[in-house]
C-alpha cells in the first residue's frame, strides 16, 4: 500500500442526493439515485484522488474494475452505519480477484477463493492496528516488495516512523495482499523494471531519471503497484525523487 490522500468532500450527485433524502438517506438509496450516476462519479472521483490506483492493492482501478470500498465496513452497527455516506470513510478499490472476465491475472486467477483480496478479503471484518492507507507516512514506506513480489513490513520503517509492525503485518494478511495472483503481478512488474533499467545500475543519473519516470504519474495517474517500483528504485534516487514533491504522486 501507498499512501493516499482522502477526497476532500462529497460529489455534486451525493451532495444533491443527501439534500433530496435528509434523514432519509442511505447507502441503497445513493447507488440507485439519477440511475446510478452519481455513484459513478464518487467512484470515478476517488480513483482520481487515489491517481488511478486500488487504494490497497494498488492494482489500476479502470472502468468497470472499481467500487467504493467503506474503510469501516457499514456492517458496523457502531461505526460504520454511521458514515455509510461520508466520504471520509470512502476509498476506490478494485474488485479483489472477483470478475472472471477482466482479461488480466492481475484481476484473477483461478482457483477464485484462494486469491481474493482488498475490500473482498477484509468483507465486514475488523482487526486491532488496521492499516488506512490514508494515515500512512510520505517516508519511509512502511512497506517493501522483494523481487519474488512478496510484500512485507519494514520493520525499520515503522521504528522509525513509530508505527507498530504488527499492524502492518495484520493488515497484509487481512487483506490477501500476498495472494498467489498479487504476488505474480508484483514479480511481473519488478522483472519488467530490471528488463528496462538493470543494465543502468553503475550510472546514477540514469536511475535517477529512471526513477522519475517509474514513480512519477503521468497524466494524473501512477503507474500500478506502485509499492513495487518503489522497492525497487529504493537504493537508486527513488526516495529523493518522491521527496522532491510529494503532492505529486500521494
Amino acid at each position: 500500500m501507498k499512501p493516499v490522500r482522502a477526497l476532500g468532500g462529497p460529489t455534486p450527485g451525493l451532495s444533491a442526493y443527501l439534500a433530496e433524502e435528509a434523514d432519509g438517506a442511505d447507502w441503497g438509496g445513493f447507488r440507485a439515485h439519477r440511475r446510478g450516476g452519481s455513484y459513478r462519479d464518487l467512484v470515478d472521483a476517488l480513483a482520481d484522488r487515489q491517481r488511478g490506483l486500488c487504494g490497497y492493492c494498488e492494482t489500476a482501478v479502470a472502468a468497470g474494475c472499481r467500487q467504493v470500498e467503506h474503510v469501516v465496513p457499514r456492517s458496523d452497527s457502531r461505526r460504520g452505519a454511521a458514515r455509510e455516506l461520508d466520504v471520509g470513510n470512502m476509498m476506490a478499490c478494485c474488485l479483489g480477484g472477483t470478475r472472471p472476465d477482466a482479461g488480466d491475472s492481475a484481476y484473477y486467477l483461478p482457483p477464485p477463493r484462494a486469491n481474493v483480496s482488498c475490500g473482498q478479503k477484509k468483507g465486514d471484518g475488523a482487526i486491532a492496528d488496521f492499516v488506512d492507507p490514508r494515515t500512512l507516512p510520505e517516508a519511509p514506506s512502511l512497506m517493501r516488495v522483494k523481487s519474488n513480489g512478496v510484500i512485507e513490513t519494514d520493520r525499520d520503517a515503522c521504528a522509525t516512523a513509530g508505527r507498530p509492525a504488527g499492524g502492518v503485518d495484520a493488515t497484509i494478511e487481512f487483506l490477501g495482499l500476498n495472494v498467489e495472483r498479487l504476488r505474480r503481478a508484483r514479480e511481473k512488474r519488478w522483472l519488467a523494471l530490471e528488463d528496462a533499467w538493470g543494465r543502468h545500475r553503475g550510472d546514477k543519473g540514469a536511475m535517477r531519471g529512471a526513477a522519475r519516470e517509474e514513480l512519477l504519474p503521468d497524466d494524473g495517474r501512477l503507474r500500478r503497484f506502485f509499492t513495487t517500483s518503489r522497492s525497487y528504485f529504493a537504493e537508486w534516487e527513488g526516495e529523493e525523487v518522491l521527496a522532491e514533491d510529494p503532492g505529486a504522486w500521494i
